[in-house]
């Protein structure tokens, strides 16, 4: 299954001064976001026993695809670390499959996930300063820093809102356990309501000039 997906405002392509509309309001028939074929393909339903419990935005449909290895590329609208006024368009490619690990030693699990991501600039000016080495560094760590909040955010809310591991994660914790029935014991589904979760995020940020290479 492939997806293609971005997250940013109508005809946002150069160097923008309008504010987006926020990333977590944008739901299903709602945002920009089109696949290769024309389709969209965000907007997801949770459920939990056959009950409807809420739905993701737009940006929590990318994290929720993102832990599942099941998104090949996306766009995301970041601020512009060197001009407040602006948003930066970043092309993001997942590098290598997500690094998943829970520590089951208390009722409330750890849950800690490494992301990996190549990326590029997709909107800048001739003769940009964002070809700059120093100024993409600077970029990359604002781009950490805004998908750290982002999958955190999402994270949280799957635990304390939704109340349900709808990613899945719980298989990663079978591994801490000799037997099912040690594993059944714990109660995976009413620990995670009370799990805690750190997110790490490296992303190195190239020049928007390689999309015209490629």
């Amino acid at each position: 299954m492939q997806y293609f997906g971005g997250i940013n405002k109508d005809n946002s392509s150069i160097n923008t001064n309008t504010k987006f509309k926020n990333d977590f309001d944008i739901k299903a028939n709602d945002s920009t976001v089109e696949g290769e074929n024309k389709v969209e393909n965000l907007g997801v339903a949770v459920f939990k026993e056959d009950k409807l419990v809420g739905e993701l935005s737009a940006i929590e449909t990318i994290a929720f695809l993102n832990i599942r290895n099941k998104v090949d590329r996306f766009l995301i609208s970041i601020p512009d670390p060197l001009d407040k006024n602006n948003y930066l368009d970043i092309y993001i490619t997942p590098k290598n499959s997500t690094d998943i690990k829970v520590n089951t030693s208390t009722n409330s699990p750890f849950i800690k996930i490494n992301f990996d991501f190549t990326a590029q600039v997709y909107s800048m000016t001739e003769n940009s300063k964002y070809l700059d080495p120093n100024v993409l560094d600077i970029i990359s760590n604002s781009c950490n820093s805004y998908l750290k909040s982002i999958l955190l955010d999402y994270l949280y809310k799957s635990s304390k809102d939704f109340k349900s591991d709808i990613n899945g994660l719980g298989v990663f914790a079978t591994k801490n356990f000799l037997t099912n029935t040690d594993f059944e014991n714990y109660n995976w589904e009413e620990s995670y309501k009370n799990a805690f979760f750190d997110v790490n995020i490296e992303t190195s940020v190239k020049s928007g000039m390689l999309i015209n290479e490629t």
